[in-house]
C-alpha cells in the first residue's frame, strides 16, 4: 500500500474516533472505549483490511441508540465508495470480517460492541478479563471495574468461550454468531459455516485468543503487553511450543494485505492441531 492511502486511511481512523468521542455524550450513550488496535495499546499500522475496533455502553438496546450509529453507517459508506474504498460496520459478537477471499482495495471495517450494562456483565468471564486494560472515555476504569477476578485454568478450559468450546466449534465447522441490526438493535444469531471465506477468521480469532487467555489464566503479563507480531513467538518460546500456532499466525498477518487466501481446510488444521495439543498439554499437568 502506498505511503498516501496509508495516510488517508490513518486520517479516517482519527475521524472515525472523534466521532465516537462525541456520541460517548449522546443522551443514549453511557460510555465509549477504544479496542485492540484502535485503543493505542498495542502499536498498530493499517493494512489493506483495517479493523476498527469499540464497545459502545448504552442506557438501553433501542432505536434511540441505534440510529446515530445507522446514519453514520450510511454516510461512511457513500464516502468511503467515493474514495474507492469499502465500508463496514457491524455489531457482532464473534469473529466477524467481510468475506473477501482477496484483496483488492481498501476495507474499512468497524467492529462494535453495543452492550447495556448488564449485557456486558453477561459476557463470558475470558472476554471481561482481557478487556480490563481498555480506557473508557467518559469513566476510564469502567472495564476494570467490571471485569471479574481473574479466570482459573479450569474456567479457561470448560468456561464460556473457552478452550473446549472453541475447539468443538472450530472441529464441527459451525460458528455461531450475534448481531445487533440497526437502528434498533434488535438481535439475530447466525452461523459461519466450513464454505464460507470468514470462517478463516475463526480459526485466527479462535486460535490467536486462546494463546492470549492461556498466558493470562496464568498470570503472565505479556499476554496483555505484547502486540500480535510479537506475542505468538514468545508464546511458542516461552509458553507451549507450537509450530502450528505460529504458522496460523502469520498467515493471519498476510490476511491483513492479501485476503483470505489461505485455504480453509488448511486454516482449520492449524487451529485444531494447536488447540488439541493444548488439551493434551493441560490434561497432563492437572
Amino acid at each position: 500500500m502506498s505511503e498516501p492511502a496509508r495516510s488517508e486511511l490513518i486520517g479516517m481512523i482519527a475521524d472515525l474516533k472523534d466521532w465516537l468521542r462525541a456520541y460517548a455524550m449522546h443522551p443514549a450513550c453511557v460510555d465509549v472505549a477504544f479496542i485492540g488496535n484502535t485503543s493505542g495499546h498495542y502499536p498498530s499500522t493499517p493494512g489493506l483490511m483495517v479493523d476498527f475496533d469499540a464497545f459502545v455502553f448504552v442506557a438501553e438496546m433501542n432505536s434511540a441508540a441505534g440510529q446515530p450509529i445507522a446514519a453514520l453507517r450510511e454516510r461512511w459508506t457513500d464516502a468511503c465508495h467515493a474514495r474507492a474504498i469499502d465500508f463496514e460496520l457491524r455489531i457482532v459478537e464473534g469473529p466477524y470480517k467481510p468475506p473477501l477471499a482477496i484483496l483488492r482495495r481498501p476495507v474499512l471495517v468497524v467492529h462494535l460492541g453495543v452492550f447495556t450494562e448488564s449485557l456486558y456483565l453477561a459476557a463470558a468471564p475470558l472476554k471481561r478479563w482481557a478487556w480490563r486494560k481498555y480506557i473508557c472515555e467518559r469513566e476510564p476504569g469502567r472495564l476494570a471495574r467490571m471485569a471479574p477476578p481473574r479466570p482459573t485454568l479450569a474456567e479457561f478450559i470448560t468456561g464460556p468461550k473457552g478452550l473446549r468450546e472453541r475447539c468443538e466449534a472450530i472441529e464441527a465447522g459451525a460458528v455461531e454468531m450475534t448481531e445487533w441490526l440497526l437502528p434498533d438493535l434488535q438481535a439475530r444469531s447466525f452461523v459461519i459455516t466450513l464454505d464460507e471465506a470468514n470462517f478463516v477468521e475463526c480459526c485466527f480469532a479462535y486460535a490467536a485468543n486462546t494463546a492470549r487467555n492461556h498466558a493470562r489464566t496464568l498470570g503472565m503479563g505479556e499476554a496483555d503487553q505484547l502486540p500480535n507480531s510479537e506475542f505468538f513467538s514468545w508464546y511458542d518460546q516461552t509458553v507451549l511450543r507450537s509450530p502450528e500456532l505460529v504458522d496460523l499466525m502469520n498467515h493471519k498477518a498476510a490476511c491483513r494485505d492479501q485476503g483470505f487466501v489461505v485455504e480453509i481446510a488448511h486454516a482449520r488444521r492449524l487451529a485444531l492441531r494447536y488447540m488439541r495439543a493444548l488439551e493434551r498439554h493441560l490434561a497432563q499437568i492437572s
